[in-house]
């Protein structure tokens, strides 16, 4: 490597390691028996035995033993007693690397409290005692700082938004694994093609309205099934096998249901259960109905919506529906969620607590405890970063960054403030995705796809000395796999296959592949007999990626590959659809623990097409399996990227998959997604389907991770220490799942002070 990089590396390491703030962070913050499920050769998915750490207690900063359960479906609230008199709730102690369980099972609460600003509109009569407000089924949450006091404005300085009320019919955990019942029930049938949903009874809108089935036959039937609306649907509403659409049913005034035509088990686990978020894309549970009719065409008449799409300068219906559904600048449109949005603006936006929201603490005190919220607009990272430092921001993580956290802490004891890292189980906190399905020049494609390049790569650069200088040794160095906490772990021997630092190694693999010829600065020639340098352009995030970008393009030079570094705001905008085919994103591991979140999941050739192929998916336009299966045709093939793509693909793929997919792995990864929708999520089936997902991942690094589990992206979470009820431990969010639990002190904010 250069001198000056090292230079910098050594400066960065003096100022990380004299800081006292890797343990201080920590502190605050079985395998399943084998299915006959279709695997790959032998040979594909044996890893060598590597030389590597072995998952330990704490890896990363997740601790591996987690005690919250997976339940399969959220059928019912857990059965609780009532609550004797004198009954006080006392949380549990914190685990350093725990998720915090917001689960409550105790004895359930009798008799009901609620903000003082609403015992007085009550007392005025502008509002109905808390009893009448609660719904019949009340839902009970605990926070990790106890009971909480009334009162205060929630602050956050930031470049985003305020808290999300997109609330979904169940609700993660802290963990994101694990799944709480919410807006109402679900379960499954044992062939998997039913779920049965329960409404929780006795809910109300945040205007007073009683929730009602209309409300969600509204949500499908004028909505969802509307095909003005959804000319083409998400592909998770389609059968694996089929491909119909699912069957929406109601049942009675508590029940619906979905139907599919073949088993699926996988549509409640991750963040495509939809809540209240009608819009024009996406599907969902429940809608407004009796306040949203007045923005429907099919309710509304054409003169009022003309006005309205005229007004809006929308263009259109679809778009004006579309633009309505915003919870973040709809104002005062009803919700379910913990808090009503009041005004809205460029650079202040604010939120009123929802006094007919569901849920109370243990004690029986509605939630959420604070009177409201308050977003701050800044121009800039940096703006938000210096004003959340002088107080600011009372909790938020969305622009903090983890090689910064020496500056933070610099002024923490003097505004109170704590740092606490948020990480995720998920497969990779930063990583260099290599495009599989681009082949705009045909040997820069032949050697993204040759599984051995992209092995000498990995091996290329120094993971260990990233982590250290860039992310402060708090990550894992590692693959494209989950934590060893889920349940599709697939091994240490996978997880560390090929990741420890040796040039020797990886110069030894290049120079077998042919790459032997070097032009006069030592970079390898290409392949095609051109004599020209073998060059690549590498992709990265301004302020995210960069740095590590430029640390890894160094090491690759150290071996003769040159990547050329192009930093930008948005790059994702163009390697998503494969306009560009390289990219250093810290986005790889979202969602990523479970390859059944989504139904654009990263690990498989689903969706919309995922980043390491983007023209593989379940769309028409996906390049077809076959010798001619890259060729464009009318109703066939058509790359995203709308640019041409050479008719050369190497390596050459058997006959049976992907002209980009020589292995096979590719189309193995996409028809066992599907299959493991067939099974129940924890059956021994499913876990080896997705326990294999990963051995594919290790083994080929389609996703070339740096390191993992960290709290890197949206889990460098600020703090006021005043304001309580933020877990130590939790999933990388920039503001929680339970932002009703927290509060401050005494009841008294930041604001005045």
């Amino acid at each position: 490597m250069s001198s000056n990089v090292v230079a910098s590396w050594r400066s960065l390491l003096v100022i990380a390691l004299s800081i006292s703030l890797v343990a201080a962070l920590a502190c605050g913050g079985a395998d399943e028996e084998a299915s006959d499920a279709d695997t790959p050769a032998a040979s594909d998915t044996t890893a060598p035995a590597a030389d590597a750490p072995t998952a330990g207690a704490l890896v990363g900063q997740i601790a591996t033993e987690q005690p919250t359960a997976v339940p399969v479906a959220a059928a019912e609230e857990p059965k609780m007693e009532d609550a004797d008199d004198g009954f006080a709730y006392v949380a549990d102690p914190q685990v350093p690397g725990v998720y915090w369980d917001f689960a409550y099972t105790g004895p359930k609460p009798t008799t009901f409290s609620e903000n003082p600003k609403f015992a007085e509109m009550v007392k005025q009569g502008t509002l109905p005692p808390v009893e009448e407000r609660l719904p019949d089924e009340i839902k009970v949450v605990q926070g990790p700082d106890g009971i909480g006091a009334y009162g205060g404005t929630w602050r956050m300085t930031t470049t985003g938004s305020g808290p999300s009320n997109r609330l979904y019919w169940d609700k993660k955990n802290a963990n994101e694994i694990q799944h709480l019942p919410n807006v109402g029930f679900y379960e499954i049938s044992e062939d998997g093609r039913t779920y049965t949903f329960r409404l929780r009874k006795g809910l109300n809108w945040s205007d007073g309205t009683e929730m009602t089935m209309e409300d969600i036959r509204f949500a499908w039937e004028d909505v969802n099934l509307n095909r003005t609306l959804h000319e083409t649907p998400q592909t998770q509403w389609f059968d694996s096998v089929t491909g119909n659409l699912v069957k929406f049913a109601v049942v009675d005034d508590e029940h619906w249901t979905l139907n599919w035509d073949t088993p699926d088990f996988t549509l409640m686990e991750g963040e495509v259960r939809p809540g209240s978020r009608c819009t024009s894309f996406y599907f969902c549970f429940y809608s407004p109905s009796a306040y949203m009719k007045q923005f429907h065409e099919d309710f509304a008449s054409p003169d009022d919506i003309s006005k309205m799409i005229d007004e809006e300068e929308v263009g259109d219906w679809p778009r004006l529906w579309g633009s309505v559904n915003n919870l973040n600048t709809h104002v005062e449109m009803p919700v379910m969620g913990p808090f009503v949005l009041t005004t809205e603006g460029d650079t202040l936006s604010t939120w009123r607590s929802n006094p007919y929201f569901m849920s109370t603490d243990p004690a029986g005190n509605q939630l959420p405890y604070i009177d409201g919220v308050q977003s701050i607009r800044v121009e800039s990272r940096e703006v938000a970063v210096f004003r959340s430092m002088v107080g600011e921001t009372d909790m938020h993580g969305k622009d903090f960054l983890i090689r910064e956290i020496p500056l933070y802490r610099s002024n923490q004891d003097k505004v109170g403030i704590d740092l606490k890292l948020w990480p995720l189980p998920g497969p990779g906190d930063m990583g260099l995705v290599v495009c599989q399905t681009c082949n705009q020049d045909p040997e820069t494609g032949k050697w993204m796809r040759t599984k051995e390049f992209r092995n000498a790569l990995s091996l290329a650069f120094d993971r260990e000395a990233i982590n250290d200088t860039l992310y402060l040794g708090l990550g894992l160095p590692k693959n494209w796999v989950p934590h060893p906490s889920t349940p599709y772990y697939p091994g240490d021997e996978f997880a560390f296959d090929n990741t420890v630092f040796d040039q020797d190694k990886a110069n030894e693999i290049l120079d077998g592949l042919g790459l032997t010829e070097k032009d006069s600065e030592g970079f390898r020639l290409r392949s095609d007999g051109s004599g020209e340098r073998l060059s690549f352009l590498v992709l990265s995030e301004l302020t995210r990626s960069d740095d590590v970008t430029e640390l890894m393009v160094d090491y690759f030079a150290d071996v003769g590959i040159e990547y050329k570094h192009k930093a930008m705001s948005a790059p994702w905008t163009l390697t998503y659809p494969g306009k560009e085919p390289l990219l250093v994103a810290r986005i790889v591991g979202n969602y990523g623990a479970n390859p059944w979140f989504s139904g654009w999941s990263r690990c498989c050739g689903t969706g919309g097409g995922p980043a390491f192929v983007p023209d593989i998916s379940d769309l028409d336009r996906s390049m077809q399996r076959g010798p001619q299966g890259a060729v464009v045709t009318e109703d066939g093939y058509l790359p995203r990227c709308d640019c041409a793509m050479s008719a050369t693909w190497e390596p050459t793929a058997p006959s049976d998959t992907y002209p980009a997919d020589p292995s096979g792995n590719i189309a193995w990864l996409q028809d066992n997604w599907h299959k493991g929708k067939g099974f129940a999520r924890l059956s021994p089936e499913r876990i080896e389907i997705g326990k294999e997902v990963f051995r594919i991942h290790a083994l080929e690094k389609y996703y070339t991770v740096v390191m993992a589990h960290s709290g890197f992206w949206r889990g460098t979470i600020m703090n006021r220490r005043n304001f309580n009820n933020v877990p130590v431990t939790h999933v990388a969010d920039t503001l929680g799942f339970y932002g009703e639990l927290y509060y401050f002190t005494d009841g008294t904010d930041n604001i005045q002070q």
